[in-house]
């Protein structure tokens, strides 16, 4: 197998396992067996260990000696150290972009904003984390700001676990499309100071319900 078929199919795999992990099919905790997972895509095991080598270096996945790779825990410290990352930069770059986007800036972002409501919508909470993803990167246009979007889709790409569970109390649902909503209305009318306190409250306000309910009795 030459080396950049390898790393292309190690590409595919870390893109499905990522996604099984984001969505809960690999429960957090749960053992990544290099065998069994080899056997499910119907692949060998160099590009399942390359994937779940890039997965670590991404935070979802942990490696121990003697047991191998498993799927990162869900963790208050985690909530509180990427929602605290997430506040000192979201918030600036929001502005930012709502300062300086184009039309086809405010049309990706209408796009993005769409697809996350009618996902929300539609009780698709699995979806919901990628898209919820997608529209706060939108907001700061990674086209002007590439390394802040970097550094803000791996915060995300973390922030993504929670998301789901964030969602699932009775009216979560109604609460973000609302502060989604405002927050929307805002960047799109080029309202900065708004954007930063909508986007900064928006940001808080998840990681508090989340840390309340990572400390709740299971």
């Amino acid at each position: 197998m030459s080396e950049n078929l390898i790393r292309t199919m190690s590409g595919q795999i870390t893109a499905r396992i990522r996604e099984k992990i984001l969505t809960g099919v690999y429960p957090p905790g749960s053992a990544l067996l290099q065998d069994v997972i080899a056997a499910e895509f119907g692949v060998s095991k160099i590009p399942v260990r390359e994937a779940l080598v890039q997965l670590r270096a991404e935070g979802l996945v942990d490696v121990f000696a003697h047991r191998g790779f498993q799927v990162r825990p869900l963790s208050s410290r985690e909530v509180d150290e990427v929602f605290r990352l997430r506040s000192q930069i979201e918030p600036a770059a929001v502005a930012e972009g709502a300062r300086r986007a184009q039309q086809e800036d405010h049309d990706a972002t209408r796009l993005a904003f769409g697809n996350l409501n009618d996902a929300l919508a539609a009780g698709e909470l699995y979806e919901s984390g990628d898209l919820n993803r997608a529209f706060h990167i939108a907001l700061i246009v990674p086209r002007l700001q590439p390394v802040t979007a970097e550094i803000l889709s791996r915060l995300h790409t973390l922030s993504q676990r929670y998301v789901r569970m964030h969602l699932l109390p009775p009216g979560r649902v109604k609460r973000a499309t609302q502060e989604h909503t405002h927050l929307y209305e805002a960047w799109i009318s080029g309202n900065t100071d708004e954007a930063i306190r909508l986007t900064h409250s928006h940001i808080e306000t998840t990681r508090d319900d989340l840390a309340q309910l990572l400390q709740s009795p299971k």
